[in-house]
């Protein structure tokens, strides 16, 4: 009965003050939008691999190497610590091995569907609740040449066919055939892979080798082992032992050397972030920054609450004063406002799960749709309102503090004190110039980030960039591919090459000299004897590959930075080296290339050498005569389907691909600037309410300074200037925090290359913010201004 009276008095008040707390709603509302995403986010990690029966005693191997430099934390393991595991540590049920391979395809029917792949064995289906729609799960992976495919991809390549029985061809290991279905993988599952071979397949193919060779022991990339242990096992002891058994394959420690842990699955998502990962993985610092970037937004509506309650305590005094001498307890008092709050802030919730879903999309687009779940469920709708009332009891505290510990005297002459922070600055300019500070501080960020997205996508990478088509081989021939499409008028050029140059290449290559003994990490592309021509590569010294296989496949063209890391002090002498390629073949170094980006900006420029290979040949780099001209590209389409067969005709402007390697600078605009929206908002929408609340407090002194001859001009001055103070200090504050952070701290971390931050983007976002300020302020003192004084002062 007592709550239900705080709550009908509650509704009273919140109706009887319906500006404030419409404003208040609203405000509220806008800060939790964002928080419900975060709830919702983390709703669904925690439910991560909740599916897998035995989830608590299933562990993963990691891996933490000692090399004198980094020391970096591996989620792969040798795979050598599956057989130690198995023949001589108590405790463990089951070892699973898994080996990951690089994005493949499956072929069938001349269809070529990409796909990503583990090898494994039976243990895998046993220990991991991945249900099998046909197969059996005992048998399924065990013998070789046998393939597991999740059930999409199964309608992707066979259709309605039953694809049990069927043999699909996946390089370099043949032949497979298709020993089960299974169960979709769900979003809430750390591993990500289309097709499960069998470990055996691996182990025919490259012998035991890959096992047993000491060097799998320091280089384990891809390798990952997972245990299923007894019942009442304790993981601490099985790494004790698993690391005295390893310990002899370190012989020098001072040089390399690696112990293990057992991470329990439960732990992966979210955890710690770890090389190599197997697939998702969500840092708990990540989560960290993501529930500190939706503090910012909610703390300061959090905080107009609190101002604006407070603010308006004049109104409330004898009200508070009146209850307090018919006897209202302190803790009564403070349970009503805190009521208030809660209440305010269900309403809140009302509005804000409106928003939630309004943004859940965009939201999805940018951490990835296909493997996050943000849907609304009944026990994530439980997590909102708990959340609410929380963040309502929060917020409520501090004004129920406040009003509870009102002095009843000065309370019923309506003489509040106001809460100082020492000398003439109150609580009211901390958060007035905190809220600018924030706002400011978001609206620079867009500006900037805009700047550094038109800098990137208008690069001038080094080569030819524009009417440049690159297209799919697919299965195409190369030699094919080039005569017939070299026939249509409106190609100018040719070339081809395994990668999208800017973008992507092959790399962990390791080339060294003849002679030398550290080898130099190098990345590679393949390209033909068209493609420096036709991108426009600047020769410095040597020559470029001719039409002649046999020749081209004795040397390599390097890069400047590559000459720099081989210690051949000229581009000249470099002519004429000789270097041993990965594999052991020794070729020599036929010409030297003007460095370029053959990267993402995001990386520096490292060594770079490139080789005539067709058989890597992926992509044809068509130098058009026009762009995007739609006859000339149907005309392409219409070629693609004689030479091309079943495949589809994939082709995109170089540009284009550009602005869409670099839409991550987008999407981090889209993401500044609604947050920066949402603080604006906030901010404005909580100056308006203290605006209001001071002019209202202060109508009767602007009357009467009216009536005795006060110009409207020096009013609003008079009633704006404490606002535009507040707002210089905030401008002061926070320019210089911004242009350090971007230029020492942001922009270094994401970009080799800056662009440069000016007068243009610091003035463009003082302006912005100044209107928006201002335009809240003056719309409120100038209608105070020009408000008849009779209005206010008749009844004095």
């Amino acid at each position: 009965m007592l709550i239900q009276n705080y709550v009908k008095t509650a509704a009273r008040n919140l109706k009887r003050n319906r500006f404030f707390t419409l404003l208040n709603v609203f405000c509220l509302a806008l800060g939790m939008s964002i928080s419900l995403l975060f709830v919702a986010l983390l709703a669904f990690l925690f439910r991560f691999e909740d599916f897998h029966e035995n989830r608590d005693r299933i562990y993963r191997v990691t891996t933490h190497v000692e090399d004198n430099e980094e020391n970096p934390d591996y989620a792969s393991a040798p795979a050598a610590i599956a057989q130690k595991l198995r023949e001589n540590i108590a405790g463990i049920e089951t070892v699973v091995p898994i080996q990951t391979a690089m994005a493949s395809e499956v072929i069938f029917n001349e269809k070529h569907t990409p796909v990503y792949s583990y090898f494994t064995g039976p243990e895998f289906l046993q220990v991991f609740n991945f249900p099998l729609i046909k197969g059996n799960t005992a048998s399924a992976l065990a013998s070789p040449n046998s393939v597991v495919i999740t059930e999409s991809e199964a309608k992707n390549i066979f259709g309605s066919k039953d694809p049990i029985g069927e043999f699909v061809q996946i390089e370099p290991y043949g032949d497979l055939q298709v020993t089960g279905v299974l169960q979709d993988i769900p979003k809430n599952s750390h591993m990500i892979f289309d097709v499960l071979v069998s470990y055996s397949t691996l182990a025919s193919h490259e012998g035991t080798a890959f096992i047993e060779n000491e060097e799998s022991w320091t280089k384990f990339f891809n390798s990952y082992v997972y245990v299923l242990l007894s019942g009442h096992q304790d993981p601490t002891d099985v790494e004790h032992t698993l690391n005295k058994l390893t310990k002899e394959k370190y012989p020098d420690p001072k040089k390399y050397a690696a112990s293990f842990e057992l991470q329990p699955l439960t732990e992966i998502v979210p955890g710690n972030a770890l090389d190599n990962p197997i697939g998702r993985q969500w840092p708990s610092l990540g989560l960290m920054l993501i529930g500190l970037t939706t503090m910012i937004i909610l703390i300061p509506a959090c905080a107009n609450y609190v101002h604006l309650s407070i603010s308006q305590s004049l109104k409330r005094m004898k009200e508070i004063g009146v209850r307090k001498v018919m006897g209202g307890q302190k803790k009564q008092i403070f349970f009503q406002f805190v009521m208030e709050s809660m209440l305010t802030m269900l309403l809140a919730l009302a509005l804000s799960g409106v928003m939630f879903e309004a943004i859940r999309n965009e939201f999805l687009k940018i951490i990835g749709s296909e493997t996050t779940d943000l849907t609304a469920t009944f026990p994530t709708i439980i997590y909102f309102i708990l959340f609410a009332l929380l963040v309502g009891m929060v917020a409520g505290v501090s004004p129920a503090l406040y009003f509870s510990k009102i002095n009843p005297v000065r309370a019923l002459k309506g003489k509040p004190e106001q809460t100082r922070m020492g000398g003439r600055i109150t609580v009211r300019k901390v958060m007035i110039t905190l809220q600018f500070i924030l706002s400011l501080g978001f609206i620079t960020s867009v500006v900037i980030m805009l700047q550094q997205y038109r800098y990137s996508v208008n690069y001038d990478f080094g080569f030819e960039q524009q009417n440049i088509l690159d297209v799919e081989l697919k299965n195409v021939d190369p030699k094919i591919f080039k005569n017939e499409y070299g026939k249509l008028s409106s190609i100018e050029t040719i070339s081809m090459s395994s990668h999208i140059l800017g973008l992507e290449y092959n790399s962990a290559n390791y080339i060294r000299a003849i002679g030398g003994s550290d080898s130099i990490e190098s990345a590679v592309i393949a390209i033909d004897e068209s493609f420096i021509g036709n991108l426009r590569l600047k020769l410095l010294a040597g020559k470029q590959f001719t039409e002649n296989a046999a020749e081209n496949a004795q040397f390599i063209i390097v890069n400047e930075e590559l000459v720099k890391k081989l210690e051949i002090e000229d581009i000249h002498a470099a002519i004429g080296k000789v270097v041993v390629l990965p594999g052991g073949k020794a070729v020599h170094i036929g010409g030297v290339v003007k460095n370029f980006n053959y990267a993402m900006l995001t990386e520096p420029i490292g060594g770079l050498y490139f080789e005539y290979d067709p058989q890597q040949f992926r992509y044809a780099n068509m130098k058009m005569m026009s762009h995007e001209n739609v006859r000339d590209i149907a005309a392409l389409e219409a070629l693609w389907k004689k030479i091309g067969g079943d495949d589809k005709f994939t082709a995109q402007y170089f540009s284009e691909e550009v602005a869409d390697a670099y839409s991550f600078y987008f999407e981090m605009i889209k993401i500044w600037g609604y947050l920066g929206l949402l603080a604006i908002t906030v901010s404005c929408l909580g100056l308006l309410g203290t605006v209001v609340f001071t002019i209202k407090n202060r109508i009767k002194e602007v009357s009467i300074r009216k009536v005795v001859g006060a110009s409207t001009e020096k009013l609003v001055i008079m009633l704006s200037k404490e606002f535009v103070i507040l707002l210089v200090v905030a401008s002061v504050i926070t320019l210089p925090l911004v242009y350090i952070g971007f230029r020492d701290w942001l922009l270094p971390s994401i970009q080799q290359q800056n662009v440069e931050i000016g007068f243009l983007e610091i003035g463009v976002s003082l302006l912005i913010m100044s209107a928006l300020g201002l335009s809240t302020i003056l719309s409120q003192t100038i209608k105070a201004a020009n408000a008849n004084p009779v209005d206010n002062l008749k009844v004095e």
